[in-house]
């Protein structure tokens, strides 16, 4: 994009207003202008164009020592929807959210045996979801570690993310944070991690002990020691990450694994140069003890001058696929958000 031309600036000044808003709802046109480093003419040509759009509503004033009071403006969250989808083993999630990312419906239908059967599934869910739907659908997110071709199921575009990048979307939105130097790890049937905007691609097989034969060909990987899979394998019973986090007397089976997490994630933090970790999923509601004691097991692995290392529990609990599924959809479609990063790593250059 040719950032230059007056209507591209113009675009972008409208994103940059309407983001403003998005962080910091209930601002007047002299914040806005503010902030932004726009002057107050055309921050209020922009504000009029995006009120005439529906985008942006006048929500009060704000009475001031001398002068007229300033009129507050907000997004209009009604103006608009964003769709997400968490694809899961065993059961699928979709949901609407207005444009602050808000779940306004959320809908739970069966994963299917076959690709097929999924999307007769999500057509009829989406039907009931979009039913006596007036306003725009900008976009739809789907979170799923699996690739699946849904264009024949939307009426609308949608992008694809992993659910540890919707998990972790949801977690830096949960803590008001953007816990650039955290490692997480997601803990379901299967173990992943994200960092720094990234699929670590390689943590569910790095290697902590010589004995399980992993799916990948090798022996040893901490997929084989702790995931959901695993548990259930060293039980043998076919039970959920509920069942076995409530049985006080299968505590074992994770207990007994935490070295060798402790391992992956102390190795993954050296690589990476992570500061803290933290533990997202099915099974991130582990006991504090459990906690406590990872932690100073990977303290224990890392050298002396990371003793500071902290590990952390998932704080979006397990409505976060979904909510980070909604933030991103609305960070592509509508807010542009990676537009905007663009802009600013060109402008800081």
């Amino acid at each position: 994009m040719d950032f230059s031309r007056p209507d591209n600036a113009r675009l972008i000044n409208k994103l940059k207003t309407l983001t403003l808003l998005r962080e910091k709802k209930d601002l007047s046109r002299a914040e806005l202008s503010r902030e932004l480093l726009i002057n107050k003419v055309s921050i209020s040509e922009i504000v009029d164009t995006l009120i005439k759009e529906g985008l942006v509503v006048e929500t009060g004033k704000m009475a001031i020592p001398s002068g007229r009071p300033s009129t507050l403006l907000d997004i209009n969250v009604k103006a608009g929807k964003a769709i997400a989808l968490a694809v899961k083993e065993k059961g699928c999630l979709l949901a609407a959210s207005d444009l602050k990312g808000k779940i306004l419906r959320l809908e739970r239908f069966a994963r299917g045996e076959s690709t097929e059967e999924l999307k007769e599934n999500l057509k009829s869910s989406l039907e009931r979801i979009l039913k006596s739907n007036s306003v725009v659908i900008y976009g739809a997110a789907v979170a799923s570690d699996e690739e699946m071709d849904l264009k024949d199921v939307f009426p609308f575009p949608y992008i694809t993310l992993s659910q540890i990048e919707a998990q972790t979307i949801a977690e830096k939105k949960a803590c008001d944070d953007p816990l650039d130097d955290m490692l997480f790890i997601m803990a379901n049937d299967h173990i992943s991690s994200f960092y720094e905007g990234r699929n670590i691609e390689d943590f569910a097989h790095i290697r902590v002990a010589g004995s399980n034969d992993c799916y990948c060909g090798l022996k040893g990987c901490i997929d084989t020691f702790f995931s959901g899979d695993a548990f259930k394998r060293k039980l043998r019973a076919n039970l959920s990450a509920r069942e076995i986090l409530a049985k006080e007397d299968e505590w074992h089976t994770i207990r007994d694994a935490l070295p060798m997490l402790a391992d992956a994630v102390a190795a993954a933090a050296n690589a990476t140069g992570a500061k803290r970790a933290m533990i997202v999923g099915d099974y991130a509601d582990m006991k504090d003890e459990c906690y406590a004691a990872l932690n100073s097991m990977i303290i224990d692995r890392m050298p002396s001058f990371k003793n500071d290392f902290a590990l952390f529990k998932s704080v979006a609990g397990d409505s976060g696929v979904i909510e980070g599924a909604c933030f991103k959809a609305l960070d592509h479609f509508f807010y542009r958000t990676e537009l905007l990063r663009q802009l600013k790593k060109i402008e800081s250059c």
